[in-house]
C-alpha cells in the first residue's frame, strides 16, 4: 500500500508540473578558460593585446582586452598583473604596478619606456623576468622590435642573456626565459606563430 501511495505522489507531481518534455536533446556552449588565458566578459568585443607574465620561470603570454592598441594601454595592462584566477592559475608577475610609462616610439621600430627607481631595484632573477615581460609585451605590437628602458630620462642597463645592456633590447636578447615551445634562436618581433 505504501508503495503505491509513493507511486501515486510521484505521477502526481510529475504530471502538474505542466512541463512537456523536450523532444530532442539541446546542445549548450559551455566556455571554459585554460590557465594563463583571460577569458572574454560581456561587452569586451574589442581589441585584444597580449602581455606576458611569467610561469615558473618563463614567460607565459595572455590575452586582454583593450580598448587601443598602444604600447601605453599594452604596459598600462601589464602593470596590474595577473587576475586572481590566473594567480591561483600559477602565473605571477616580476613587474611592480606603476613603476613603468611607455613614453613614445622612436625611429627604427625602437619603443622607449621610462621606469622608476621600484623597477630598476629589482634584483636577482625576477630583474631579468621584469625586462622580458616588458620586452616581449610591447614587441607584441606592430612596429615595435626593441624597447629601450629610461630613468629620469637617462639610459638605463638592464639584463639580457648576454649580460648588462643600456641599448634597446629584442626579444632575441631574452630566450632564456621565453615562453614554452618558442624556439631558442634569435629573431626579431613576433612571427606568425607567438
Amino acid at each position: 500500500m505504501r508503495a503505491l501511495a509513493v507511486v501515486l505522489c510521484l505521477l502526481a507531481v510529475l504530471t502538474g508540473c505542466g512541463v512537456e518534455p523536450q523532444p530532442e536533446p539541446e546542445r549548450v556552449a559551455v566556455p571554459t578558460a585554460t590557465p594563463g588565458t583571460a577569458t572574454p566578459r560581456p561587452g569586451d568585443a574589442g581589441p585584444e593585446v597580449v602581455v606576458f607574465f611569467v610561469r615558473g620561470a618563463a614567460l607565459a603570454p595572455v590575452p586582454r582586452a583593450t580598448t587601443t592598441v598602444t604600447p601605453g594601454s599594452a604596459v598600462a595592462l601589464l602593470a596590474t598583473g595577473p587576475t586572481r584566477a590566473e594567480v591561483i592559475g600559477g602565473l605571477r608577475t616580476a613587474v611592480a604596478p606603476q613603476s613603468i610609462v611607455a613614453d613614445e616610439g622612436l625611429p627604427g621600430g625602437i619603443t622607449a619606456v621610462s621606469v622608476t627607481e621600484e623597477f630598476a631595484g629589482i634584483t636577482g632573477g625576477n630583474q631579468l623576468l621584469a625586462v622580458a615581460q616588458v620586452v616581449w609585451t610591447l614587441t607584441e605590437l606592430p612596429g615595435t622590435t626593441r624597447v629601450r628602458f629610461l630613468i629620469e630620462g637617462s639610459p638605463l642597463e638592464v639584463p639580457t642573456d648576454d649580460g648588462l645592456s643600456d641599448e634597446p633590447v629584442g626579444r632575441d636578447q631574452l630566450l632564456s626565459v621565453a615562453p614554452p615551445g618558442t624556439p631558442r634562436t634569435p629573431a626579431s618581433g613576433p612571427t606568425s606563430e607567438d
